[in-house]
């Protein structure tokens, strides 16, 4: 078979793209947030920014300011990543806010922004309450096994006599 229709298939897909991108007409990534929108305050989040596989960087803006910047790289498969996850480790209230992305090539203008997510971070404090047993407060239990380990101890002492 000859390799006449693939390589003018290729030629075509990038004339096309290289028109679409001069045209000013980047598509919009999109952006998605997990585990959602509304967080407790000390809870991860990961901001997720899909784009096209031929994206380079992608840009995490809060209220019009990079806060991230993501230099994509590629998959195990060995194929483009057309995502970018920014992940932040535990929330605060200055973490609230609205939040976009883009993307863009190397010495190229970016993209437009995606649509805003607007985070909300609420009062409840994970990061204290659920710390694991370090920070838990046994005194009620031990006076509890005390005073069980006295009343063992009266009856013992009862027998023997």
């Amino acid at each position: 078979m000859s390799p006449w229709p693939s390589t003018l298939l290729g030629l075509v897909l990038c004339l096309v793209q290289t028109i679409h991108m001069q045209d000013g007409l980047l598509p919009k990534p999109s952006l998605r947030v997990q585990p959602g929108l509304v967080v407790p305050r000390g809870q991860p989040v990961t901001f997720v920014c899909q784009g096209p596989a031929w994206a380079e960087f992608y840009h995490l803006e809060k209220e019009g300011r990079r806060v991230f910047l993501y230099h994509k790289g590629v998959s195990q498969e060995g194929l483009p990543v057309t995502e970018a996850r920014f992940h932040i480790p535990a929330v605060s209230d200055m973490t609230a806010g609205s939040y976009r992305c883009l993307y863009e090539q190397v010495d190229e203008r970016p993209s437009q922004p995606s649509e805003p997510l607007e985070l909300k971070v609420t009062e409840e404090d994970f990061s204290t309450l659920h710390s694991g047993p370090a920070s838990r407060d046994y005194t009620v239990e031990n006076s509890i096994r005390l005073g069980l380990a006295g009343v063992v101890l009266l009856i013992l002492v009862a027998i023997l006599v």
